[in-house]
């Protein structure tokens, strides 16, 4: 293989730098014969291995190239595939009602693969390269920055000496270390609950049971919250978090809970609601290391493509385990 030698935008897609071709004696140009689409992608993804690309790219590269192929054909000459070949498969992702952020990156890994196909001299033009990325006008969701978060929690710390400021600052922990939705949140049942594993089993949508993990600073919260948990004038609930009258908490007691720490953080001007606090721990997990096919089992997404766009946001190397990507790794105690 041709060596090669181009800089990179971030960990995912290589620049878009004008097609190469190597020379004759004569100076016309020339390209190598054809080759099927598996076997140029095969050559792409040794590339990439040998390049050093984080785990979670080469499984972003192999799940765009799954989908890619399954339309195109395995078998298809590289030198066949037509910009309407290309057309077609994106415009059949935005018929899937995906998103165009989420159809932008398929377009930037194809559109980096067949760049790399022409600096190689295997084709002589990308298919791609009269294809416009879509636009994407609907934002990246909202999410709080780790000052933000550290403000939040620092509001709750000064309250620690409470009951109730204790509960709100491991509420918030839970929330920020493991992702999950305010549903999930309120019917956390104590005996679902597993410290030794640092887990927890939380019902999903659809009646999808599964397992979420955390950190040890979340654990430690966890068990001294369920020492003082019960210091109450009587407990009805099994859940793991409870209101001073020892009843489960609903949605909007969270909600409102939630409003009075952030005012007390000074970010009045922030959104901040339990889906928030989702976003941002999904956020900060991927900064911290996390990749789109974990986040997806930890986050209960139905699609890996919601884990894709989050990965996307970032420039950060991927690990291999959610407990080495905790969310509040970097929050200082």
């Amino acid at each position: 293989m041709a060596s090669k030698n181009y800089r990179q935008t971030n960990d995912y897609f290589p620049d878009n730098e004008p097609q190469k071709h190597s020379k004759t004696p004569e100076g016309r140009e020339k390209t190598q014969p054809a080759m099927e689409l598996t076997d140029a992608i095969d050559e792409f993804m040794l590339m990439a291995k040998v390049d050093g690309r984080a785990e979670s790219t080469i499984n972003l590269y192999e799940y765009v190239f799954d989908r890619f192929t399954k339309e195109i054909g395995k078998e298809t000459s590289i030198g066949n595939i037509t910009t309407k070949d290309g057309r077609k498969f994106l415009a059949g992702l935005m018929d899937e009602d995906l998103k165009n952020t989420t159809v932008s990156i398929y377009h930037r890994v194809l559109n980096a693969f067949f760049n790399w196909l022409c600096e190689e001299s295997f084709i002589e033009t990308s298919p791609f390269s009269r294809i416009d990325e879509p636009k994407t006008p609907d934002k990246f969701p909202r999410f709080l920055d780790e000052e933000e978060v550290e403000a939040l929690l620092q509001a709750e710390r000064d309250r620690d000496g409470t009951w109730a400021g204790y509960r709100n600052y491991v509420m918030l922990l839970v929330f920020l270390d493991t992702g999950i939705r305010l549903s999930e949140f309120i019917n956390a049942k104590i005996e679902d609950l597993d410290i030794e594993n640092r887990s927890l089993k939380v019902h999903g949508k659809g009646s999808k049971d599964r397992n979420v993990f955390f950190g040890r600073k979340t654990a430690k919260g966890l068990i001294r919250w369920l020492r003082i948990r019960d210091n109450v004038e009587k407990v009805w609930a099994d859940t793991i978090f409870i209101s001073q009258n020892g009843d489960k908490l609903k949605d909007r007691n969270v909600q409102r809970l939630i409003t009075r720490i952030q005012k007390r953080a000074g970010l009045e001007d922030k959104k901040v609601s339990p889906h928030c606090l989702r976003r941002t721990s999904a956020t900060l997990a991927v900064k911290n290391g996390l990749d789109a096919f974990s986040l997806k089992r930890q986050f209960g997404w139905s699609k890996i493509e919601t884990a894709m766009r989050y990965v996307h946001m970032t420039d950060s190397e991927i690990k291999e385990t959610y407990r080495d990507s905790s969310p509040l790794s970097d929050i200082k105690e």
